[in-house]
């Protein structure tokens, strides 16, 4: 990338009916779906019948009964993907899924506030709102785009619900509000055959799971361009 992310991380999303309190880290070892070692060192947060929470060396994990999240913020993140289908292939392909969702979050400093401000305009382009300048306060150094989002709803070869949202908005971590950017990509499939949706669902994760994350990665790139100073 053009500017490398204060922070990245990916994600995997999962819909549907889940009992998190078999999600342990003692789980995932003993099915060797994690390495050997780090169900000893891994941080739990809770397991409870509603919610499951636990952190394992490069693995963020909350499940509750009808959510599966699974996140990295460490590379190489095509670990990610395997370990959510060998999950749900291997161990509970019995498990109901009706929907996934691949997310790449990022934020990332620009040089100074201007270019911000330069990167704003393209995306909301100030003139359309000349009229609300002073109600907005856009003329007063406390006004401005809060959140964008652009979605493409049902690409082509996805069903009925299947889209990819992009957003772009201030970051609320890095900058202290001036020169930080935050980019969340949204990637989301939905099951083509409810009575078959979890065998379904892994493989079109596993094909879909790099493409998503090139594709991603190519609309963050454009979105920095947007802050770089001309000529």
């Amino acid at each position: 990338m053009r500017i490398v992310p204060e922070f990245g991380s990916m994600q995997i999303v999962l819909l549907g009916q889940f009992n998190p309190a078999i999600f342990t880290p003692a789980w995932f070892a003993r099915n060797k779906i994690l390495r050997e070692g780090l169900d000893e060192s891994a941080q739990v947060q809770v397991i409870h019948p509603q919610i499951a929470a636990f952190t394992a060396d490069w693995l963020h994990l909350q499940v509750t009964n009808e959510q599966f999240r699974a996140e990295t913020q460490q590379a190489p993140y095509a670990r990610l993907c395997e370990l959510v289908v060998r999950t749900f292939s291997e161990c509970l392909h019995h498990t109901p899924l009706t929907a996934f969702g691949i997310n790449r979050n990022v934020h990332f400093l620009v040089s100074d506030p201007e270019a911000r401000a330069s990167m704003e305009k393209i995306l909301v382009p100030p003139e359309p709102w000349s009229p609300l300048q002073e109600v907005l306060g856009l003329d007063s150094g406390h006004g401005g785009m809060a959140a964008v989002q652009v979605s493409h709803r049902q690409p082509e070869g996805r069903r009925e619900g299947g889209q990819i949202n992009v957003t772009v908005q201030p970051s609320v971590l890095v900058g202290e509000g001036r020169t930080g950017v935050f980019v969340g990509i949204n990637d989301h499939f939905v099951a083509d055959q409810p009575q078959d949706s979890t065998p379904h669902l892994m493989s079109v994760l596993a094909a879909e799971f790099g493409p998503s994350r090139s594709r991603s990665d190519d609309i963050i790139d454009h979105i920095m361009s947007l802050t770089e100073s001309e000529g």
